[in-house]
């Protein structure tokens, strides 16, 4: 029997262009003499659509699509992913159509870190084997496995850069691909349709590729699993974001400082959408060093992206007078936390004067630690359409920057950015800072801080922690880096973790005010909901007095 895999960019909304591309594809099947046509999840909509699924209107429009499809299976078994809409009922169901009859199956409700079905969707026991051809298939979603002589596997499934991949069962499974989004979540569909029958892989599609494939599931050749790449990722997150947001058409505006984050950022959108796309802006202090504004000057020769630099002294300056002139407060009398931020709203400000000459959008530099710890000023770094590397830590851009200067094949980050662990000692030719006062550094214990960052509220959370840390259980990474920071002594251990998780707690207003987040887990920032409270810790306290103890 032949099979027809379509990993399909399902443009989100779009019915009309994905009902067009599905009928070419059937075309392409029937002449290729396929037996059965496979779609993804949600083909004609798109799955991650908010509340659109509440109107009532664009719901019976979305499910006219079926009877349409219908139409097309006289002489082909077509299977697909989509509403059925009925009564103000909303059942998101996968169908199988042959010779204008069909079999459907409805999907039981997933709650996802950024999707929550049941807010939309009802549920129904709807569900029959199916016999085609001497065989008994079963229609499945995402990696459900059904008793059955074949399942079939529709999904709409985003990347996680920490997800293991499992092959297993008489399937044929096909997974969307592209880019979904609502929300603060852009998630990207990783595609990676594969055959596996009789314990064999006969068939995978690359992963963030649209792709046709015909395979008999009688095959006796064995293929090899495909791999996922996170630059692959979020370089097709960044340019279906462009291309459905921004019709590709727009210009990227960008803060390039010279650090780490602005250099890594830039590259990815020279990577996805081409130099002459990227405008970047160097806006320098008196803070700045030399170092960074000639890293900022290489990479945007080395890229050929539009460069601009200039100082916003002036600016900053203009800023502070106006206080003390004009209002009566000296902004630099008590603290330097005021003109700090000034500093990173000037640029903030630019960068949208900048943007509105040029006709363009921000992107977004923060990554995923300044974020939960508000290292960031609002309506200063914190600006964007997207963030680009806001699920990402500060240790995982270090791998990811790397791989950018790989595929550039020559140095377009600046490797003097980069950590060198020798010995067990970190070497910093350029340890990161903000730039926004003389000799600041920032304040995060890299490589632990970004571990927890990671995994709190994922797979660890903070009293496992601290018990792990009394029981001498925690994984051997977490405590390399808590002996390399002298936390193993409890008080030092017990001073970081209550400064933390103050600092994440106070600032999860700004959490809340940051752009949309290119997410490269399923569960990420952008998706966690913030109460804005005091908790009650009276487990902390007691678990932190027996720490203090020991």
């Amino acid at each position: 029997m032949k099979v027809a895999l379509v990993t399909m960019n399902v443009l989100q909304g779009k019915c009309e262009e994905n009902f067009s591309f599905m009928m070419d594809k059937i075309q392409q099947a029937k002449k290729d003499h396929v037996d059965i046509i496979v779609f993804p999840q949600n083909a004609i909509s798109g799955y991650l659509l908010g509340d659109q699924w509440l109107d009532d209107a664009w719901c019976r429009y979305v499910d006219s699509f079926n009877e349409r499809l219908v139409e097309e299976s006289e002489d082909i078994a077509i299977v697909w992913g989509n509403i059925r809409y009925r009564n103000q009922r909303r059942f998101n169901a996968a169908f199988f159509a042959y010779q204008k009859k069909t079999h459907m199956r409805v999907k039981k409700n997933v709650n996802a870190d950024y999707q929550c079905d049941a807010r939309y969707f009802e549920e129904s026991s709807i569900n029959s084997a199916i016999g085609f051809k001497n065989y008994v298939l079963a229609l499945n979603f995402q990696n459900e496995i059904t008793l059955a002589d074949l399942n079939i596997n529709i999904d709409a499934h985003p990347y996680d850069m920490e997800e293991a991949n499992d092959l297993y069962g008489n399937v044929v499974y096909v997974n969307a691909v592209g880019m979904q989004n609502q929300g603060k979540n852009v998630m990207v569909m990783q595609g990676g349709s594969y055959v596996h029958n009789q314990r064999k892989l006969l068939y995978q599609a690359p992963y963030f590729q649209a792709d046709y494939a015909v395979v008999d599931i009688h095959a006796q050749k064995e293929v090899q699993p495909q791999k996922k790449h996170l630059l692959d990722a979020l370089t097709l997150g960044i340019r279906e974001f462009d291309k459905q947001i921004f019709n590709a058409k727009m210009p990227w505006i960008i803060g390039l400082s010279g650090g780490l984050d602005s250099s890594v950022s830039c590259a990815l959108l020279a990577y996805a959408l081409g130099a002459k796309r990227v405008h970047g802006f160097n806006m320098a202090t008196k803070y700045n060093r030399d170092t960074t504004i000639s890293n900022a000057q290489k990479e945007a020769a080395a890229l050929g992206i539009h460069y601009h630099d200039g100082s916003i002294q002036m600016l900053v300056d203009a800023s502070r007078d106006t206080f003390l002139k004009e209002y009566g407060f000296d902004a630099q009398k008590d603290s330097t936390l005021v003109m700090e931020n000034i500093q990173a709203r000037a640029r903030g400000y630019l960068l949208g004067g900048f943007a509105g000459i040029l006709g363009g959008v921000i992107a977004n530099n923060g990554n995923k630690v300044e974020y939960m710890l508000g290292y960031c000023t609002l309506y200063g770094d914190s600006v964007g359409a997207l963030s680009l590397i806001g699920d990402l830590t500060k240790v995982q851009l270090f791998a990811l920057a790397e791989e950018l200067n790989k595929r550039f094949a020559k140095e377009v980050v600046p490797m003097n950015l980069l950590p060198v662990l020798e010995e067990n000692k970190l070497h910093w030719e350029m340890a990161p800072s903000a730039e926004l006062k003389e000799d600041q550094y920032d304040p995060m214990k890299w490589f632990y801080h970004d571990y927890l960052v990671d995994h709190l509220g994922r797979n660890l959370d903070v009293l496992s922690l601290m018990e792990g840390y009394l029981n001498h259980t925690l994984e051997e990474e977490l405590m390399k880096w808590i002996k390399y920071y002298q936390l193993d002594e409890p008080q030092n251990f017990i001073k970081d973790l209550d400064w933390f998780l103050n600092t994440a707690s106070r600032n999860g207003f700004k959490r809340l005010q940051t752009p949309p987040m290119l997410c490269v887990h399923k569960r990420s920032l952008a998706s966690q909901i913030d109460a804005q409270m005091q908790v009650d810790r009276t487990q902390y306290e007691q678990l932190k007095q027996r720490i203090l103890a020991m």
